[in-house]
């Protein structure tokens, strides 16, 4: 297969899943806003409650560490051989291999650091 129709196939099919993950985020907002919809129309007093409990910071799942990781892989394979090209050498092949952990590592240690500063600034409020 050639370069081209691979880069175009895996755009494709990535844009496909985006689009799905969109539209299911789409409907799980929709089924929420139907429900404290119905939730005031029928009892009032219950839909404060549900106001706060939607209002509410919610803990990251963790889905973020991946996609830095994904990133930071990423990074890391087009960085490697561009660091090793036309070289028999081991040290720059080394220093290839090491970008993995060095960018993977960064990338979590700067989202930590971002997430503590959020909530630091989430509590001087």
């Amino acid at each position: 297969m050639p370069w081209s129709e691979m880069i175009a196939t895996i755009a494709i099919a990535a844009g496909m899943v985006l689009a799905f993950v969109a539209v299911v985020r789409l409907l799980a907002t929709m089924v929420t806003h139907r429900t404290l919809r119905k939730t005031l129309e029928t009892n009032p007093e219950l839909a404060e409650g549900m106001v706060q409990k939607l209002m509410q910071r919610r803990e990251s799942s963790g889905d973020d560490k991946l996609a830095i990781v994904l990133v930071a892989i990423g990074i890391a394979m087009v960085a490697a051989p561009i660091i090793a090209i036309d070289d028999r050498g081991i040290v720059r092949f080394a220093i290839g291999a090491a970008l993995f952990p060095l960018l993977v590592g960064g990338a979590l240690w700067l989202r930590f650091r971002a997430a503590e500063r959020a909530k630091r600034r989430d509590g001087a409020e």
